[in-house]
């Protein structure tokens, strides 16, 4: 339910690769591979092939090596998933997007007041301030999925789908063509099967919603007190409380493949009547 995908990244970078496709290496390696095929000088080719195999060997292992390419592979993913967030945030209703940037600037107020706290270790503080990062990017997803949700729930009245269900198991008993009977038993199981994903889809976003109140009165004290706290593990600790909160709704809704599927289309309306259309489809942040 979390909307637009950022660009899949791995969690962790692949050094070789990186010390083999980086700019500087291809362009060293292919100067010596010309200049080896221009002059007929071989061993100039020679030579280099046996330096890369040397690179390839004991290059990606160098720590100084390792250190630039995670921070590499860090910026990468911010920017990957900063590009994802703002993508759903085009796509709120204005209240949740209204919500959204109050606590994005909570998230900034603290991280100030952090920075400005001399009792608070950089390194530490980093740590920290990702989560936080972490916890506002949880937060527009969680808007994101609700909306969803509830286009999807008002166009789908389960009243209905109760008396479509009735029907369906009327005609199983009255009818007496085998093959009409077997139809009407397919669609009275699909229809009980939608009615299970209405109550799944309802069940999320009452978690869900819960989470996202609890997250931004967390935040909310967490600002009120920063400026008091003597380290910022203290701050950590509540932020992984309400990630843990939020993943576990996360994983609750991938379990559910049926949810996500059902999000993405519009509502599957009575027999008789035309599908409606989603009131969120097509809007966008202007």
């Amino acid at each position: 339910m979390d909307g637009p995908e950022a660009p899949k990244l791995p969690e962790k970078p692949s050094y070789l690769k990186v010390a083999f496709a980086n700019a500087y290496n291809l362009t060293a390696l292919g100067s010596a591979l010309a200049a080896a095929t221009l002059t007929g000088e071989w061993v100039i080719g020679a030579v280099a092939v046996g330096l890369e195999a040397l690179w390839l060997l004991w290059g990606p292992d160098l720590k100084p090596f390792r250190r630039v390419v995670d921070q590499q592979h860090r910026e990468a993913k911010e920017k990957a998933e900063a590009s994802r967030v703002q993508k759903l945030l085009e796509m709120l209703p204005p209240r949740e997007w209204d919500r959204a940037k109050a606590l994005d600037q909570l998230r900034k107020d603290i991280r100030r007041d952090m920075e400005q706290n001399p009792s608070f270790q950089a390194m530490m503080l980093a740590v920290e301030l990702d989560k936080l990062t972490h916890l506002y990017s949880d937060f527009v997803s969680l808007a994101s999925g609700c909306t969803r949700a509830e286009a999807y729930l008002a166009g789908t009245d389960p009243r209905d789908v109760n008396r479509q269900i009735e029907v369906q198991k009327n005609l199983e008993k009255s009818l007496k063509d085998a093959a009409a009977q077997e139809l009407a038993r397919k669609n009275r199981q699909v229809l009980e099967r939608r009615l299970s994903t209405i109550s799944e889809i309802q069940n999320f976003l009452a978690r869900a919603r819960g989470q996202m109140n609890l997250i931004e009165n967390s935040v909310r004290l967490l600002r009120d007190q920063v400026l008091t706290m003597a380290s910022p593990e203290q701050l950590g600790e509540q932020l992984d409380d309400l990630i843990h909160g939020v993943e576990a709704i996360q994983e609750s809704a991938r379990e559910h493949e049926a949810i996500l599927s059902k999000l993405d289309v519009a509502p599957v309306a009575p027999v008789g009547e035309p599908a409606g259309v989603r009131p969120d489809q097509g809007r966008v942040r202007e």
